[in-house]
């Protein structure tokens, strides 16, 4: 028997290769080495013990093999494998300097009672650890260095052949990625159909597997990808199980999955760049019960003896992130406002691994345009989180990304590095704390020192800066990549609008005797109203003043008189410049909305005024219209729509609907909403005018605490995804009176009267709406289904706006 013991510079130069003729013949030529020249191991390298054993029947299951590691009264038991061709390896990441000893059991003779020592020295460079989590909420390598996630997903890139792995290597290496999403078992899906080049067992494919023996070449390559993303700095996502599978393997039995994890484990803990993550949308398999994901979790935990992440990613029932074992928060939803609400209540840093994909496939999980996919990286780093990219652009040959890997073609990944060095560049992640809330208010935080703010829309946000000097404040655009001096900020309230989507603005400190920027404060007497609008506008201060109304005018008066005679949101900007020439602006945003119509008043009963008004239902009114049960829905006891897990669908209202909207270009919803399950997102479809999950004209829903909008038009496309929003915060089992209108580009959200979000991220029209039935708590298709009660659904093809929302709120009350 010849025990080899290989220092990592040789093992990671072996597995890059990935090739198992390479490796059996450099492991059949080794030769017994100094003692000086192979026991030594850099702090948090890879240390291997390779012995020779028998070629038994089955060593996968009749050999068992493990090795006691000590140091200064530590002791860790990483298990062995068996690699094929009568050799047996364990592997152990040292994670102290110094000297380290260990002794191997085993219930062979000869591969029992193994002894040996060596030498962990320091860490080389660019060597800073495995990632751990770090006060509760973040992460960073173990040697302090900071690490802020910015992840991608290439689901089977190491599964399709030399030249394209290499390739996505290549892809990797200019890429501002420090994360990688994978799947050791191959995948089967739209547009991932080819047979991988290795499977993981031995066997035929497609399902002639003896899962009790592995496949060492599978393996072998597998890790050498690993390896190959250590080298370049990334962290390796390792996804367990998933469903997308026509090899059975998300069908093998509890005692075949468990032999699975544990190899798997004694294969790959040792390298400092591995995260385990358990499924890939765990709640899709159905073969798997909640009791076996607990299993799964404790079989890392006990047996992973470097303690790796460990994280588990859902489709649409979420796993309890709170249990023990989880060590962060992996989820799949776009509903980024709720990173704050997330943190709080698992307590562990949140990934949003999966907040769709920048493409332009069919699918509505992965045709966002890369704007959108900006938008929620800052708003989720805003938020105190960390984001996930994946791309998935249609390719004559299938080679989308976030299947296969290759090429990236989207225009998000410079805008992602710019905002990687953008926080590199600020105080560090770790000791920036979110103070906005889960209605959409994304602010970052060094109380005193530095404040970041991020708008998704035009709005006005007021910081409570603290401190007592005054702050620089910049506008960063996010999507150009520039940052425009804004002007000077004082502690206290601060007042701004921001009148662009996906802009943040940086207050910072003045360096001492630097001078100071001048300071641009406006307002307005009046922010919205029916047109023609009269706004009288006001600038503080005795600097110049330059005003531009956003329709094309401008002014050089510090109060100016401005009349907006056409409908619109319009974004009012104002200059000054002191005597030395420096410059200062600020923003206002004024909204023009259609006339109201003159009776709105004078009614005092649901739903008021019925101009414009398509489709109407109340239980309690003649005249409603007509619905029916889809499954076994029923209107309850009290008269509303019980919706949990079923639908109704509005009967006779189709071409109305249609032909309203596509003549008027205008939308309103209302409705009165009570859910008891916050939990539901994707969204869940609360009223939805469409066709299935991936054809629609507008739905509204719920994606967690908050409420979810999408309305197609040309520009947010046939699944209206390029225009969703969220607003509101949903309370559990209290009724809300929810109205969204839509008119010109421009959305007016209500929440019990009361204006709570203005969006202009839906630009266009209705001319690309089809013919579609009308659903209350479902698609049409099924898959969707939202859980609560719904009362009171009116629809009008016109504008709703602020006196008219809250006079319809009041007759609900009254009521």
């Amino acid at each position: 028997m010849v025990r080899y013991i290989l220092p990592r510079v040789i093992f990671a130069f072996a597995f890059s290769l990935a090739n198992a003729h390479f490796l059996t013949a450099c492991f059949g030529n080794l030769q017994a080495a100094p003692e000086s020249e192979v026991n030594m191991v850099e702090r948090w390298g890879i240390y291997e013990v390779t012995l020779n054993g028998p070629d038994t029947e089955n060593p996968f299951t009749e050999v068992e093999l493990t090795a006691e590691f000590k140091q200064n009264g530590r002791v860790f038991e990483p298990q062995g494998f068996y690699d094929g061709v009568g050799i047996y390896k364990i592997r152990f990441m040292p994670d102290a300097v110094g000297e380290w000893m260990y002794t191997t059991k085993s219930n062979i003779a000869e591969l029992n009672g193994k002894t040996g020592q060596f030498t962990c020295v320091a860490p080389s460079e660019g060597n800073h650890g495995p990632v751990r989590v770090y006060k509760d909420f973040y992460l960073r390598y173990t040697d302090g260095t900071p690490y802020h996630q910015f992840g991608t997903t290439c689901y089977a890139w190491a599964h399709q052949g030399e030249a394209m792995e290499k390739q996505t290597l290549e892809t990797l290496a200019e890429a501002p990625f420090n994360k990688m999403r994978m799947c050791i078992f191959p995948k089967d899906y739209v547009y991932n159909k080819n047979e991988p080049v290795h499977y993981p067992f031995e066997g035929k494919p497609l399902k002639d597997w003896d899962f009790t023996r592995f496949n060492p070449e599978f393996w072998q390559h597998f890790e050498g990808r690993v390896q190959d993303l250590l080298d370049l700095g990334i962290e390796a996502d390792i996804i367990l199980f998933h469903t997308y599978d026509r090899w059975d393997y998300e069908n093998m039995d509890a005692e075949s999955d468990d032999r699975y994890i544990r190899y798997a484990v004694a294969r790959l803990a040792a390298f400092r760049n591995v995260w385990w993550s358990l499924a890939n949308e765990y709640d899709f398999m159905p073969a798997k019960e909640e009791s076996d994901w607990d299993r799964f979790f404790q079989i890392i935990r006990d047996h992973d003896p470097c303690q790796r992440l460990r994280g588990i990613h859902n489709g649409r029932r979420w796993y309890d992130h709170s249990k023990p074992w989880v060590t962060h928060t992996s989820i799949q939803t776009s509903n980024m406002a709720q990173g704050i609400r997330y943190r709080t209540q698992y307590g562990k840093p949140v990934i949003y691994d999966e907040c769709r994909y920048e493409g332009d496939i069919p699918q509505g999980w992965g045709n966002i345009t890369a704007e959108e996919m900006v938008q929620r990286f800052w708003a989720g780093t805003v938020a105190g989180c960390y984001v996930g990219h994946g791309e998935t652009y249609k390719h004559p040959e299938d080679l989308l990304w976030w299947a296969k890997g290759g090429v990236l073609r989207g225009e998000s990944p410079p805008r992602i590095a710019y905002l990687k060095d953008f926080m590199a560049r600020s105080p560090t992640f770790d000791t920036l704390e979110p103070i906005g809330n889960d209605k959409g208010r994304y602010i970052l935080a060094k109380q005193g020192e530095y404040y970041l703010a991020y708008t998704t829309e035009p709005q006005t946000i007021t910081l409570d800066l603290q401190g007592e000097h005054p702050y620089k404040v910049d506008r960063v655009d996010t999507w150009n990549m520039k940052i425009v001096p804004v002007g000077t900020a004082h502690p206290g309230e601060y007042t701004f609008a921001s009148p662009y989507n996906g802009v943040a603005y940086r207050f910072t400190p003045y360096s001492p005797g630097e001078k100071l920027r001048p300071e641009a404060k406006a307002s307005a007497d009046v922010l919205q109203g029916s047109a023609p609008l009269t706004v009288n506008f006001s600038a503080a201060g005795d600097l110049a003043h330059h005003w531009t109304f956003g329709d094309g005018t401008t002014s050089t008066e510090s109060n100016p008189t401005h009349v907006y005679e056409n409908l619109g949101q319009y974004v009012v900007t104002l200059t000054v410049m002191d005597p030395e020439g420096d410059t200062a602006t600020t923003s206002v945003a004024i909204h023009v909305s259609p006339e109201a119509p003159a009776d709105i008043g004078t009614h005092t009963e649901f739903p008021g005024s019925r101009d414009g008004l398509v489709f109407l239902w109340d239980s309690s009114l003649e005249g409603s219209g007509e619905i029916e049960s889809r499954g076994d829905a029923e209107i309850g006891a009290d008269g509303q729509m019980d919706l949990t897990g079923r639908a109704f669908l509005a009967k006779d209202v189709n071409d109305a609907l249609l032909s309203a909207c596509q003549e008027s270009h205008q939308l309103t919803l209302e409705c009165l909403v009570t859910t008891d399950n916050l939990d539901q997102d994707g969204p869940a479809r609360i009223i939805s005018f469409s066709n299935d999950s991936t054809h629609r004209n507008f739905t509204f829903g719920q994606d967690g605490n908050r409420f979810a909008v999408r309305i197609r038009t040309p520009r947010t496309g046939t699944n209206a995804l390029g225009g969703e929003f969220h607003f509101g915060k949903i309370e559990s089992g209290r009724p809300m009176h929810v109205i969204v209108s839509y008119f010109s580009g421009n959305v007016y959200c209500y929440v019990d009267g009361e204006l709570v979000h203005v969006s202009n991220g839906t630009q266009g029209d209705f001319s690309n709406w089809e013919r579609y039935p009308l659903l209350f708590g479902d698609e049409a298709s099924g898959g969707r289904n939202w859980e609560g009660k719904l009362n009171r659904v009116a629809i009008y093809s016109r504008f709703v706006g602020v006196e008219e929302a809250a006079h319809k709120f009041k007759m609900i009350q009254d009521k």
